[in-house]
């Protein structure tokens, strides 16, 4: 074997031995405090907020979000939800199941009682990045979208 040939095997085994690496290396959890936002549906309308997600056993996880409705071709022009859910994890899949606790604000408000009776959940289907700093993937509700959440990082005084 020559150095032409040797080197091209090294360079192989070592991508090789990184990659299987990578694969057995176990998710990251998505505790923390997120901030999310979906690309934008029918009628301009997305929805984005802050979360914060909590451990209670092993791969799963209960969370609370703070979400806004937003649309700008219909009515109504933005819902103000307050969220609790839980999360499981399979792997760097997170299933986000949501239920409505309170519907805080609707923009016209003289549609709020009928946003308290009509409003879905918001529910997500994520895949967590390797480093744990962002989740891509569905927000699944009377619609659906990409969604990404990004992580918010703790300041250390």
């Amino acid at each position: 074997m020559t150095w032409r040939t040797t080197i091209p095997c090294i360079v192989a085994a070592t991508l090789a031995l990184q990659s299987a690496d990578a694969q057995m290396k176990k998710a990251p959890t998505p505790v923390g405090s997120w901030g999310f936002k979906t690309k934008p549906m029918g009628y301009g309308c997305t929805l984005d907020g802050d979360m914060t997600i909590t451990q209670t056993a092993d791969k799963a996880y209960k969370c609370t979000f703070k979400a806004v409705w937003a649309c700008t071709l219909r009515l109504p022009k933005a819902v103000h939800t307050e969220q609790s859910c839980v999360a499981m994890q399979t792997g760097y899949d997170v299933t986000i199941t949501s239920r409505v606790d309170k519907i805080a604000n609707v923009e016209p408000a003289d549609m709020l009682d009928l946003m308290r009776e009509r409003y879905a959940a918001d529910h997500f289907s994520v895949k967590i990045n390797w480093r744990g700093d962002e989740m891509d993937g569905m927000f699944k509700s009377y619609g659906q979208a990409p969604v990404k959440f990004r992580k918010r990082l703790d300041l250390v005084g």
